[in-house]
């Protein structure tokens, strides 16, 4: 039994135990003097003669099963409700040298020491048959315990004195309490009014003063990670008040809701800036958000949603259809884009509008759409003026196109005429027979020029006067050859054909087709003037796998020189002022993409030598 007298027979140290089991220590010592000086020799004697301990382990092994979870949790709350005045015996639990577990029971008592003061000395003895009761609840309540360590929710039992009877393993790592401690500093980080008897509100805890449970949302001001915990009310098997806290690291949510509150408000200063009208219309017609310039064109001043569409957007025509029928609608039905440009007054102005609407992917059904406006009015007033100026130099073109193209006629003409002036000249008459073979001539080149200026004007009105045909790619090339050949000859340009053998017709018109060979060929023998050697131009036809007809025409001049961008601008070129108008590649260009054909300028050769244009046309098809 424990003595009041401060006799020192041994020696134990409790440095680094628990605040609650050196406090046990020094009750159940013989001699209290300090906290550094304990006489356990009853314990030792209890101990040894009840577990069958031996003399030498009893002491550790006393203390290390002290701490274990279960009596430690113990010990702390007992030594708490005898720092309020509630004294009572407990129960803890130990294994004997057998590994059996054996109660031993805690019996503390206050003492009054000589000088008045008072002192808690406690005594031990075995548990009786009485507790199984208690051994089987508290073994239930260990196991729970250890459930919940290893939950990953936060779990504590929290006492009106704002300590902690229990906290679980994630909890207790978090805020690095652990029970016994005052868990007021943990949810508020103030020191000071942690060590008061007292504490102001904390949502947490205002179970104690209501009886209902409660949510509430805590930062740590240790770790900055958040929370969510329930508080629920809780009485312990010692009939003790206390509040079950359970909580829910809600970092990763509140993270990602402020991710998503910064996103959303840089998504409204986006669109809050843009010149674009943005609206979100639902299945029913109704605006359930718009932009500020949404807003301010139709005039809707209050931000709450749903509302009405805009009159403009829903008036019927004489058609019986609405802007949102010809796009809005569209869209919900096949969740593709359609657009649309109507005219409007507004602000006291014609203003146009170029409408657009795009499905909002939701759920596989479109239930709302997107819808942009844009104002077009400037836009289509450029465009106005910019058609004006490309009609003109259409006529412009026009007319220099002319003049090019039917040089060539005009001078077989006068070829023709002066033949039939030197025969009258030289014989007084002419043979009725060569008579009509130089008509028919001259009237086959009038023929030619007519189609040339009809076909010209077709190209700037878009009428298609000419309906394409099947054109015979190879035959066009030989004729161009057999033209050219005297000229070449002179120049000392040989060509050489690689054509196909029955290749298939392109859709085409024979007479331009004939020009575009001529045309390509007098360019390539102009780049030829000034190469030294051998002058060559290749010639090759075939069809391509995608069904077109391939055309090349490749000379080994001194190439492009950079220019191959510009070679079928129109009055472009690098002959010398007055030796060419720069016609000749712009007319190739535009009977090409007339016909739905393509043209490229290349130089393949090394150091970018020789031009090689190639041309793809549409493939006729089969009658």
């Amino acid at each position: 039994m424990a003595q009041l007298l401060p006799i020192i027979t041994s020696v134990h140290s409790t440095h680094r135990l628990p605040e609650a089991v050196s406090t046990l220590l020094r009750q159940l010592s013989d001699t209290c003097s300090s906290d550094q000086s304990l006489d356990l020799d009853y314990v030792r004697s209890f101990l040894s003669s009840s577990l069958g301990w031996e003399r030498k382990d009893v002491l550790h092994k006393f203390k290390k099963q002290l701490l274990e979870p279960e009596n430690l949790s113990t010990i702390t709350h007992h030594i708490q409700l005898q720092t309020m005045g509630k004294v009572n015996s407990f129960p803890l639990f130990f294994h004997d040298t057998y590994d059996q577990q054996v109660t031993i029971l805690v019996h503390p008592r206050p003492l009054r020491l000589p000088d008045g003061s008072k002192q808690i000395s406690s005594t031990l003895s075995l548990g009786s048959d009485g507790y199984p009761l208690k051994k089987q609840s508290d073994r239930q309540r260990l196991n729970l315990l250890a459930i919940l360590d290893k939950l990953p929710e936060f779990i504590a039992l929290v006492t009106p004195q704002f300590t902690l009877r229990y906290i679980n393993k994630p909890f207790r790592d978090q805020v690095q309490l652990k029970a016994g401690d005052s868990c007021y500093y943990a949810f508020t980080g103030d020191t000071e009014a942690a060590e008061k008897p007292s504490h102001p509100y904390l949502p947490p805890f205002d179970v104690f003063e209501t009886g209902s449970p409660s949510f509430s949302a805590w930062k740590s001001p240790c770790s900055g990670r958040s929370y969510r915990f329930l508080s629920y009310p809780f009485t312990d098997t010692d009939g003790e008040p206390l509040i079950l806290l359970m909580g829910l690291d809600i970092t990763q949510l509140t993270r990602f809701q402020e991710k998503l509150a910064i996103t959303e408000r840089q998504y409204h200063l986006i669109t809050n800036n843009l010149s674009l009208g943005i609206a979100v219309v639902d299945g029913q017609r109704n605006i359930t958000a718009a932009n500020r310039q949404f807003r301010n064109w139709f005039k809707l001043q209050n931000e709450s949603y749903p509302v009405s569409c805009p009159s403009v957007l829903i008036e019927q025509d004489e058609n019986g259809e609405c802007l949102l029928d010809k796009t809005t609608s569209l869209t919900l039905q096949d969740g593709k884009e359609h657009e649309y440009e109507f005219s409007t007054p507004l602000n006291g102005a014609e203003i146009t509008f170029r409408i657009t609407a795009c499905p909002l992917h939701q759920t596989k059904l479109f239930s709302s759409a997107i819808i942009l406006l844009e104002d077009i009015t400037e836009k289509k007033k450029i465009e106005q003026r910019t058609q004006q100026m490309r009609k003109l130099e259409a006529m412009s073109t026009l007319a220099a196109g002319i003049a090019h193209e039917i040089n060539q006629p005009l001078s077989a003409l006068r070829l023709y005429a002066s033949g039939l002036d030197l025969l009258v000249e030289q014989r007084g008459s002419v043979p009725t027979k060569i008579l009509q073979e130089r008509l028919g001539l001259i009237l086959r080149e009038t023929g030619t020029i007519e189609d040339i200026i009809t076909h010209m004007r077709s190209l700037v009105r878009h009428q298609g006067a000419f309906p394409l045909e099947r054109s015979d790619v190879n035959y066009a090339v030989e004729q161009a050859v057999s033209l050219l050949q005297n000229k070449l000859a002179t120049r000392n340009i040989n060509v050489h054909n690689q054509l196909q053998n029955e290749l298939p017709p392109a859709l085409a018109l024979p007479i331009q087709l004939e020009q575009i060979v001529i045309n390509i060929m007098m360019n390539a023998a102009h780049a030829l003037e000034h190469t030294e050697g051998q002058r060559c131009i290749t010639i090759t036809t075939c069809e391509t796998n995608d069904h077109y007809i391939q055309l090349c025409i490749e000379d080994n001049g001194p190439g492009l020189q950079g220019l191959g961008d510009k070679i079928f601008d129109p009055f472009f070129t690098t002959k010398e002022s007055g030796k060419s108008m720069g016609l000749g590649l712009a007319l190739v260009h535009t009977f090409v993409t007339s016909w739905e054909g393509t043209i490229t300028a290349d130089s393949p050769r090394a150091d970018n030598k020789g031009t090689l244009i190639k041309i793809l046309l549409p493939q006729a098809p089969t009658t």
